[in-house]
């Protein structure tokens, strides 16, 4: 089998296993499925290096090149983040004082590994078989490495078009000095300060709000106060609800306000969707966000059991927009057991 061909089948099970892990298996409920799904995955990445005799040096794992990539991530990342600033704050809000969360100081620690990780995934792996199918032409394996890089992160749209611009510098810096730690620094750096400072959305896969292009956009409200008359909610932590199979329905309450006009509202149970009975009133809204306009913002919804099987299934609010083509997400995700 020729190089060419091997690399593309590696590309190939290397994209079904990456999008079927995002997509399928860790959307699930269960942790452990999610720890030992991404197994199987690791062990794949690693036969298929040592397939090819390559050595921890070989793939980047080195520090005796990395003068020449510092530099030129230095250069990227120094000016990508103020120009990201400056755009970010004309069109969503921007949180000045991320050194007051405790997730910023804990980013610090704990993102870089997952990062080293992704680097490993997009250029020792991804990025060197696109190389290898595309040579001579190394700028189109930089084009679809980042392109790869990118799509992974379908359907959050800041992320795919962050990840594509950056992976193309990223890529190429590699492709000259093969060094993954440099490249972490700046992927760590500017992924905390997306995530912390412009609050860009991050979830991807089928838990992704297409319409949300970061974590405070005030145009839409909502909250499921309960389900089944149970509250979902203790001490700021979101709870599985348990219910009984043998009862007839789900009754879900709760209420939705926008500064927009609402085109539809749908409660989704299992990537089911269901329409809701929408204008209850709700002075208690309307008080606590001192506007008027979400008086009558309550809904309620009745789903019937018959539609789903024992185990979990997930629960959220959809709420499409007059103007808009995405839907927006408002509030919580709530897992409900069905016994």
């Amino acid at each position: 089998m020729s190089q060419k061909i091997k690399s593309s089948l590696e590309v190939l099970a290397g994209i079904i296993f990456i999008f079927g892990y995002l997509w399928l298996i860790y959307p699930l409920h269960s942790q452990w499925i999610k720890v030992f799904s991404a197994i199987p995955i690791l062990l794949f990445l690693i036969y298929s290096d040592f397939n090819n005799k390559k050595s921890f040096k070989d793939l980047g794992f080195r520090l005796d090149n990395w003068h020449g990539s510092f530099k030129i991530l230095l250069i990227f990342t120094s000016i990508t983040i103020p120009v990201l600033y400056v755009i970010w704050q004309f069109y969503f809000p921007v949180n000045n004082l991320f050194y007051k969360d405790h997730s910023f100081w804990r980013n610090l620690v704990t993102y870089p590994f997952g990062v080293l990780c992704q680097q490993y995934l997009f250029l020792a792996f991804f990025f060197r078989r696109y190389r290898n199918i595309f040579s001579p032409h190394t700028n189109i394996a930089i084009f679809f490495s980042a392109l790869t890089f990118s799509v992974i992160h379908i359907p959050t749209p800041p992320l795919i078009i962050f990840c594509f611009v950056a992976g193309i510098v990223w890529a190429g810096t590699y492709n000259k000095y093969p060094n993954l730690f440099t490249i972490t620094i700046s992927h760590s750096v500017l992924g905390i300060f997306c995530a912390s400072i412009l609050l860009v959305y991050q979830t991807v896969g089928p838990s992704a709000d297409i319409g949300r292009w970061c974590q405070n956009q005030d145009s839409v409200y909502g909250f499921i106060d309960n389900v089944n008359y149970i509250k979902p909610y203790k001490n700021d932590h979101v709870l599985d609800v348990n219910i009984s199979h043998e009862k007839n329905s789900i009754f879900v309450e709760g209420w939705v306000a926008s500064t927009n006009k609402i085109k539809n509202i749908r409660i989704s149970l299992g990537g089911k969707d269901y329409s809701v009975h929408y204008g209850d009133k709700r002075e208690d809204v309307a008080t606590h966000f001192n506007n008027p306009d979400f008086s009558h913002s309550g809904f309620n919804a009745r789903i019937p059991i018959s539609d789903f099987a024992l185990g979990y299934h997930k629960l959220l609010l959809k709420v499409y927009l007059e103007g808009e083509l995405f839907y927006h997400s408002p509030g919580a995700k709530i897992w409900v057991e069905l016994i």
